[in-house]
């Protein structure tokens, strides 16, 4: 079987969690003696480039196109994304293409694999079919309805991804994307925000993710060293959305004097990068506050293992956080807003806690209780989210699920 995996980015380049579980299902599928390729194509680069390459044994085709002003027209469709993926398909001729994050390639793929008649699959990261900030997120930080407000965006948060925000897009989109055989998600919860909005549910397949954790490498990021030696000395908390305000940097922030309070030996742990506010907050509170910036992805297994616990306070709706995977096969619980997907990975008193999303004070708290908890609790605690994501969360499971979908896909199911 010949595979074609299209995306809009991939490592070595900005490696989100999309792209981490792209990357981690492409490896699997190789291992399973699948010819995966990978297409990686935007038009929001700062110039034209084309080059080939191999990542972690895939082969790699990275296109990137400049365009000098982005229209909302032009984010939807771009006729260059559309005449390069088709010359690929004649090149390659896949059996199957299976599309993840398009934001950056425009719907155009979709369109050349139905002139093409080849068949589409399509992973949902988030709600990009639903949302111009694929979040359904207001810059006022209250969430989006989509059965309750089906018209035009014109209150959404705009400091992330905000892309083809034309009239009446949600019917565009759904045109657009009528070729695809199944959507798959690693949520319920994202299935269920497209049924609401009017998709079939028959088209959707919830498939967990899965890592391979054979890739994990000894961290070369001296700050990432340091900090892994020294977690043991501390009460150390882990958070990787580093200053963005969807992940919930400001609550986090808000959490940080009341934890000071009742926690003795804290250390707080932020890896990524973000808002520049958020970050200068968080520096208020060095050393307690240890700020790693970007991490690469194939290093930060260690810190979640090193940690006491891992902090996921998003005020977005969130698909699956890989975060919290990482943070669970390395034995950490979690606590994390009881929100999107989030809630699906965590079981409240065994693998971590859940708290009302955005309530900084709610969060504080359950941190301190975790840290209340005898050392026999916390040590039982560890040894459940090992044995969920040794039964529940494997890259085993995952390309099996994926498997599936292809094969139902290829015999017409």
């Amino acid at each position: 079987m010949r595979v074609l995996a299209i995306t809009n980015t991939f490592p070595p380049g900005y490696t989100g969690g999309a792209e981490v579980a792209n990357y981690h299902t492409c490896r699997g599928l190789i291992r399973r003696g699948v010819d995966c390729s990978i297409l990686v194509i935007s038009n929001r680069m700062p110039q034209t480039e084309n080059e080939w390459y191999e990542f972690g044994g895939i082969p790699v085709h990275r296109v990137s196109f400049h365009t000098k002003v982005r229209r909302h027209l032009t984010d939807v469709f771009d006729w260059r994304v559309y005449r390069l993926v088709r010359a690929e398909l004649r090149q390659l001729r896949p059996d199957i293409v299976h599309i993840n994050n398009v934001s950056g390639a425009t719907l155009a793929p979709y369109v050349a694999c139905r002139v093409m008649n080849v068949p589409v699959v399509n992973t949902l990261h988030d709600l990009w079919l639903l949302c111009p900030n694929n979040m359904l997120y207001r810059r006022d930080g209250t969430f989006c309805d989509p059965v309750q407000n089906p018209g035009d965006c014109r209150d959404c948060y705009r400091r992330y991804d905000f892309w083809g925000n034309v009239p009446s897009r949600r019917t565009v989109f759904a045109a657009l994307t009528s070729n695809v055989r199944v959507f798959i998600s690693p949520s319920q919860a994202v299935i269920d925000r497209h049924v609401e909005a009017g998709y079939a549910a028959h088209r959707f397949r919830r498939i967990r993710l899965g890592f391979d954790g054979r890739v994990s490498e000894e961290p070369r990021h001296s700050g990432l060293r340091a900090a892994i030696g020294m977690a043991h000395r501390h009460r150390t908390i882990v958070f990787v959305g580093g200053g963005s305000q969807i992940k919930g940097a400001h609550v986090l922030l808000q959490a940080i004097p009341m934890m000071l309070r009742h926690i003795e030996r804290l250390s707080v742990i932020v890896a990524g990068v973000g808002e520049a506010r958020y970050l200068a907050q968080f520096r208020r509170y060095e050393p307690i506050v240890n700020l790693l910036g970007w991490v690469p992805f194939d290093e930060i297994e260690g810190l979640f293992g090193a940690a006491d616990l891992t902090v996921v306070p998003s005020v977005c709706h969130e698909n699956s956080p890989v975060a919290i995977y990482s943070s669970l096969r390395a034995g950490t619980p979690v606590v994390g807003s009881a929100f999107g997907g989030i809630p699906e990975l965590i079981s409240a008193g065994r693998t971590g806690d859940l708290f009302p999303v955005g309530d900084g004070a709610a969060l504080a708290e359950r941190i301190i209780l975790h840290f209340a908890r005898s050392g026999h609790d916390r040590r039982r605690m560890r040894q459940h989210c090992v044995e969920y994501a040794r039964t529940n969360l494997t890259l085993e499971e995952h390309i099996e699920g994926i498997l599936q979908v292809y094969q139902d896909v290829l015999l017409g199911g």
